[in-house]
Order: C-alpha cells, then structure tokens, then sequence
C-alpha cells in the first residue's frame, strides 16, 4: 500500500524513481542526488488512483503550518521543476509563509496534445479543492509560465465559486502567443502551419475534432481541436495575441476585473516576435483585465527568464516582485 504523501527532494526524474520504489516498501524517503541543488518537499495524489488516472502534486518545504499556497503551473512540455527559477521561488514562498505546489496536470509533459484548456482548468480546481480539504488551504496564489497562464486565466472563468473564493493572486509570467511565436524558425513554418490549420479545421467541422493530427515541434501527438485551439486566431488558447483587438482582449480578460493580477513580460523573450511592441501589448492586457491588474517588464529576460545579458538578474527580480504581491493579499472586499 502506498503512503499518503513521499517526503523526497525534486531534482530530477531519477530522484523520483527512488523515492517511488522506497516508498512501495512504505517507507517515507527523502531522495537526495547530492551535490545537486533540489526542492526538498511532499509528493502525493491529488485525485486518487483509478483507472489509471491519478494526477499528483510536489509541495514544498515538505513540513509546515502554512494555509496559503502557490501553485505553479508550468507551459507546454514542462512538468516539475519547469523553469530555473522555481526552487528560488519555493525558498522565497517559504520564507513568507507560503507553501509551493507543482501539480502534474492531464497536460503536462507532452499530455497537452491531446488535453484542453477545460481540462486543465477541471485539474486545477480539483487542486485547489484539495488543498483546502485536505491541506488546510484559506488563500491560494497562481502562478503560470507560459502556456500555463492560459490555465491559470481559464480556471478563473470556469472554476465553481468555492475555489474562486481562495484565489488572491494571478500571478502571468511570460503570457505570450502561441500562434504568433517569433524566431527564423517559426517564420519558416509559417506555410506548413497553416496546412494542418485547415486541415484541423476541416476535422473538427465533420466532428472528429479528438483525431490526432500531427506531432507538434515533432514529437508531441496533438489533436486537431488541440491545434486549432493553439494556433487558430480566437481560438480557445488564443488569449495573448498582439493582434486581438481591445474588445476581444476585454472579452476574454473581463472576468478577471477586481482580482489581482500581474503581468510578467520579458522584453528579450525568444518566443515572441521581434517587432512586437511588449510594453504596448502589457498596457493593453492590464486595461482589459481591469482593476487590480498590473504589469512588469523584465529587461534582458529570456522566455523562462534567463538572463539575455551578463549583469541581469531577471530571476531574482521576478521571485522578489512575486513575494511583494504575496504580502499584499488579501480577502476579496478588503
């Protein structure tokens, strides 16, 4: 039988291996691959097993009293550990009485080819009910990296008023098009990508929208829904464009008005078109989210916020701005 939750340190897959295969023997571990820098923490389902469909979730540090937490939801292709900056983010959480999450979503690694955003946004609020029920959450934060932040804005238009209630802060890093990208490379696949477009389209107007269409970058099966909705204008995914106007930016942003928000925007993001103007494009989501929205620009920051220049720390700036939101949060109507 296996514990409710494995006391182990997150640094790579094999750190979890160990940490599964003790565990069987009912054992609570801490798997450490020294000199390896980790996120020490608890690893447990989060929906129990059945049919083979259990999700789980690595919160961090792994013994405390804290009822507020940060879940962090990573972009396409990420799993645990999705961006460098995390284990920064965890210890800075930590240090201001918030714990961290990374949940295991249906879509992470290359699970999102054939997800959604509706399922993603159905993990999360059962995440976030869980939390509550069983970890004694009052207050939750979200934090989403790319991809994630679609996520992150979708399950707060669907999500049902129990885990509205707990949500204090979106937090966006990175909220960028997938359909507009930027890069030679992206500018190359433009004639291509738009064959499987309307070939995906041709599919989900005939019903067979679940068919899968391709390998996405070459290896992740996608769907033809799942295309359309990445990379067709309006689409389910396409919530960051730079060429959405303001009404339809404030249509898909309206119901964020009155939670507070920031946008994270780095202005050397290889993902994003080079003549884009990203201040501009922050303004604009600010305006249409509405009150308590705000944005910051990160000079010199790559895509997952690496640094683009030798003296930048856009990392460090990020997790210290994040813990400022933290400590602003408070209760709506307060």
């Amino acid at each position: 039988m296996l514990p409710a939750a494995i006391a182990l340190c997150c640094t790579t897959s094999a750190a979890l291996l160990v940490g599964w295969r003790l565990g069987r023997r009912g054992l609570a571990v801490r798997a450490a691959l020294a000199p390896a820098p980790g996120t020490t923490g608890r690893l447990y389902n989060y929906r129990p097993s059945g049919n083979y469909n259990a999700l789980q979730a690595f919160e961090s540090p792994a013994s405390h009293t804290f009822t507020r937490f940060v879940v962090y939801v990573g972009g396409l292709t990420d799993g645990l550990l999705a961006c460098p900056y995390v284990p920064a983010l965890g210890d800075a959480c930590e240090q201001a009485g918030w714990a961290l999450v990374q949940p295991l979503l249906s879509s992470s690694y290359i699970g999102y080819g054939t997800g959604s955003l509706d399922r993603d946004a159905a993990e999360l609020a059962l995440l976030v009910s869980f939390l509550a029920a069983e970890r004694g959450a009052t207050e939750v934060a979200i934090v989403g990296h790319s991809t994630g932040c679609q996520g992150a804005v979708h399950v707060m238009r669907v999500a049902p008023p129990h885990v509205l209630s707990l949500v204090r802060l979106l937090v966006l890093q990175a909220p960028v098009s997938d359909r507009q990208g930027g890069g030679a490379e992206w500018e190359a696949g433009a004639a291509e990508r738009a064959a499987l477009l309307t070939r995906a389209e041709g599919l989900i107007a005939s019903g067979r929208g679940e068919e899968l269409l391709t390998k996405h970058h070459g290896f992740v099966p996608i769907t033809a829904a799942r295309y359309a909705s990445l990379l067709g204008r309006g689409g389910p995914d396409d919530l960051f464009s730079s060429d959405l106007s303001d009404a339809e930016l404030r249509e898909k942003l309206v119901h964020l008005e009155g939670t507070s928000v920031l946008f994270v925007h780095s202005l050397a993001d290889e993902y994003v078109p080079p003549d884009l103007d990203a201040p501009e494009l922050a303004r604009r989501f600010v305006r249409a989210a509405g009150a308590g929205a705000s944005a910051l620009l990160l000079k010199d920051a790559r895509h997952n916020l690496l640094p683009a220049a030798a003296n930048a720390r856009p990392a460090e700036e990020f997790v210290q701005e994040v813990v400022r939101a933290l400590r602003k949060c408070r209760p709506p109507g307060m």
